[in-house]
């Protein structure tokens, strides 16, 4: 009886064609077969009401939101401000993305905690977030090695850096790029430069800096005193020899020095390659370009050329990514020297 009762379990025409000489062990079999069928039959039937039933749920849940917030009266500002949060941080999101060399398409996992990207490579890119929710630091596996970095913004645009500690720096930043991150606080900056992986401080007292703290003024004299401080040949030139106080010098690049001479004229230094003067000229007024094309406009070979021809530097012209000399020849007004910047 037992036999008969467990062979009318079974589906139909699993019964009617089973002959009645089959021993038990293919009845067992039988019935293993058809059992594991239904089951993952009703496995992905429950999966799919289960899902379903969720997406209802969620569907029901924000209509119940949306009402109430309506009844309230403030749904259109609460939308309107986290729509434009999520905008802002959608934008930061897609350039990170973009400098770690990942798409939407490699992300397997946005939780409140961090985003999990894994590439056709196989390689795989944990983005952490931190309290306000913005990418903080980043993990990235390779297949033989683990490196893990830190993430800034300069509003919208990322920098990676390598992993280091900021709870003993001061909290307001005021210039980043790929090497360096400056901070500034009432009375010091902390400049932290980042060489072969390795952040180095440098502090610089700002108690006798009457500039404020944003000012372009500002970026100009920690730029000066960082460059100084990694090269002594041309600090010893420019502070002992040449006396030149640090706020009067407006820019320091390797081939040059530009400073105020007074208060109506300023004084430019040519360097050779081992930083020795080789020019220096006093112009009465700084030459109508940005300070890129200073860069290119105080040079040897520049100096030289507007020395032999009688020309002035008051006189160059800046147009998009080239500087210019016009002269006037007879009647027409004709461009003697273009330089790209």
């Amino acid at each position: 009886m037992g036999n008969k009762k467990d062979i009318n379990l079974l589906p139909e025409e699993l019964r009617y064609s089973s002959p009645k000489y089959t021993g038990k062990r293919k009845e067992d079999n039988a019935i293993k077969e058809v059992s594991d069928s239904v089951k993952g039959l009703m496995d992905i039937i429950t999966s799919r009401v289960s899902s379903i039933q969720y997406e209802k749920s969620k569907k029901m849940v924000s209509s119940l939101s949306k009402s109430f917030k309506s009844n309230l009266g403030f749904e259109q500002d609460s939308s309107k401000s986290s729509g434009f949060f999520h905008s802002l941080k959608k934008v930061k999101i897609r350039n990170l993305e973009q400098i770690l060399n990942v798409s939407k398409k490699d992300l397997i996992v946005s939780s409140k905690v961090n985003y999990v990207y894994c590439t056709d490579l196989g390689n795989v890119i944990v983005v952490d977030k931190g309290p306000d929710g913005l990418p903080q630091t980043v993990t990235i596996k390779t297949s033989d090695s683990i490196t893990v970095k830190s993430i800034k913004f300069d509003k919208d645009n990322p920098f990676l850096y390598p992993k280091f500690d900021e709870n003993n720096l001061p909290k307001d930043i005021i210039y980043m790029d790929e090497k360096e991150i400056w901070y500034v606080d009432n009375n010091e900056a902390t400049l932290l430069l980042f060489k072969n992986d390795n952040p180095e401080c440098l502090k610089i007292n700002l108690n006798d800096v009457k500039l404020n703290k944003n000012s372009k003024a500002l970026l100009n004299y920690l730029e000066c005193y960082k460059i100084l401080h990694e090269d002594k040949r041309l600090s010893n030139l420019l502070l002992e020899e040449r006396k030149i106080d640090l706020h009067n010098i407006v820019r320091i690049r390797s081939h040059y020095a530009l400073y105020k001479e007074s208060n109506k004229s300023y004084r430019v230094l040519l360097f050779d390659k081992a930083k020795n003067i080789c020019n220096e000229f006093s112009i009465q007024e700084l030459p109508n370009v940005n300070a890129e094309a200073w860069d290119v406009l105080f040079s040897n070979e520049i100096y030289e050329y507007v020395k032999s021809n009688g020309y002035s530097f008051d006189n160059f012209r800046q147009a998009n990514d080239h500087i210019e000399y016009w002269q006037n020849i007879g009647s027409n007004k004709v461009c003697v020297l273009r330089c790209k910047i």
